[in-house]
C-alpha cells in the first residue's frame, strides 16, 4: 500500500483528501507543496487546517528508507537508472545528485524529488483491441507519458495469454507484473512468464533462446539498440508488443531513430487521452490505400 511508504502526516492528508481507488501518482519535492494525481489530474491536497503541505527533506528520506528497506546501497543499480521498485508494482522515480564511479553513474545522493507511481489493473480497458487479438502481429502502443500505456499493455498481455499464447514479459522495473517475492500480483494470464529486472537487450537474447515465447511484451522502448533488438526478435518469428512515448504514429515515424519501427510493426495503437484508445492503424491496410 502507498500509505506504508509515506510519513504519517502525508498519509493522513491523503486519507482525508483522496480516493485511493483512483490515486495514480504522488509527487514529493523538497520545500515544495505535496502534489497528487487521481487518474492523471494533479492537485495539491490540504491538511486539516486547509493549508497546503510543504514536503521536507525528512519526508524524502523516510520514503527512501522504507522503499530500500533501510539499505540504499543494495539498490544502487536501480538508483543509477533513476527509479526504485517497491512491492505491489509501485515505482518511485528519483531525482538527485549523480555519483560517478570509474566514469559511470553509480548511484544518486542528496535526493530532492520523488515521483511515486501506483499501478492499476483495469480489466476490460483493452476491449478495443479485439481485432488485433484475433489476427495478432507486432504491435506498438503509443502515447505521451502518463496516458495509461502500461495499464493497456498489461491487460493486452492478459488477454493474449488467456487465448493460449505463450507470452514473456520483460519487466525492467517491476511495473507490469508487480512481483512480490517472485510472484506477480497483477494478473497477466495463465500462459505468461516474467523476466524481472533484466535489461531489454539481455532479456531479448535470453528468452528467445530459453523460453520459446510466441510473444515478447515490454514497456517503454527507447533508442536504437532496443529497436535493433526488436527487429532481430521479429526476424526470429517471435511477435512483439511494446509501448513507446510519442504524440502519435505520424510523429513517431518521422523521427530518424524510430522510423525504423515501421519495417516490422503492423499495428500502431494510439491513446489520445488517459486510458482511451483513439486509433488503431494497420500498416497492411495503409499500404492498400
Amino acid at each position: 500500500m502507498i500509505t506504508d511508504l509515506l510519513p504519517e502526516k502525508i498519509s493522513d492528508i491523503l486519507k482525508n483528501n483522496t480516493d485511493y481507488n483512483s490515486l495514480t501518482e504522488v509527487r514529493l519535492r523538497t520545500d515544495k507543496p505535496l502534489s497528487v494525481a487521481e487518474y492523471g489530474e494533479y492537485y495539491a491536497p490540504c491538511d486539516c487546517n486547509g493549508h497546503r503541505y510543504f514536503v521536507t527533506k525528512d519526508d524524502i528520506e523516510h520514503v527512501l528508507a522504507v522503499a530500500t528497506k533501510h539499505s540504499v546501497y543494495a539498490v544502487n543499480n536501480q538508483l543509477a537508472s533513476g527509479f526504485l521498485s517497491c512491492d505491489d508494482g509501485i515505482r518511485i522515480g528519483v531525482s538527485g545528485e549523480g555519483v560517478y564511479k570509474n566514469g559511470k553513474l553509480f548511484t544518486l545522493k542528496n535526493v530532492s524529488s520523488l515521483c511515486i507511481r501506483i499501478p492499476r489493473q483495469i480489466f476490460g480497458c483493452a476491449s478495443g483491441l479485439e481485432r488485433i487479438v484475433n489476427d495478432f502481429d507486432n504491435t506498438l502502443i503509443i502515447s505521451p507519458p502518463g496516458m495509461g500505456k502500461t495499464t493497456i499493455l498489461r491487460e493486452f498481455v492478459r488477454i493474449l495469454s488467456e487465448k493460449g499464447k505463450n507470452v514473456v514479459v520483460i519487466d525492467e522495473r517491476n511495473e507490469l507484473s508487480a512481483c512480490v517475492n517472485g510472484k506477480p500480483s497483477m494478473d497477466l494470464g495463465a500462459n505468461t512468464d516474467v523476466l524481472l529486472f533484466s535489461s531489454k537487450k539481455n532479456g531479448y537474447q535470453d528468452v528467445v533462446r530459453s523460453m520459446k515465447p510466441d510473444i515478447i511484451a515490454t514497456d517503454e522502448i527507447f533508442g536504437k539498440d532496443e529497436i535493433a533488438c526488436l527487429q532481430d526478435i521479429s526476424r526470429c518469428g517471435v511477435k512483439i508488443i511494446a509501448t513507446v512515448h510519442a504524440k502519435d504514429t505520424v510523429s513517431l515515424l518521422r523521427d530518424r531513430t524510430y522510423c525504423e519501427l515501421a519495417a516490422f510493426t503492423r499495428y500502431f495503437v494510439e491513446l489520445g487521452e488517459l486510458g482511451k484508445i483513439t486509433a488503431i492503424k494497420d500498416k497492411e491496410e495503409l499500404k492498400k490505400c
